[in-house]
């Protein structure tokens, strides 16, 4: 297995979370299965280690599961703006 410096890391972290944003813009046409798992094979095939991997997939499930999309979408935005600056 390849050691990745920490630009690598960065720049892995950027891509899953702009990964997560293009996944839910197609919210519409993708089913939420079909959509975590494009978000975790995405994180699987970089090898990423640590406890918090899976934190992408985390806010989608949260964001299915909540009743009140409108919040829902909220707490989404405001996290992927705080994760990586992707929302304009």
């Amino acid at each position: 297995m390849r050691k990745f410096t920490e630009q690598d890391r960065i720049y892995h972290r950027e891509l899953i979370w702009n990964n997560v944003l293009e996944l839910f813009k197609k919210k519409n046409s993708l089913s939420e299965k079909s959509i975590i798992k494009c978000q975790k094979r995405l994180i699987n095939n970089f090898n990423i280690l640590g406890k918090n991997k899976y934190k992408s997939v985390e806010v989608l499930n949260n964001y299915f599961k909540n009743p009140n999309k409108l919040l829902a979408e909220q707490i989404f935005y405001n996290t992927i703006n705080k994760k990586c600056n992707v929302v304009t």
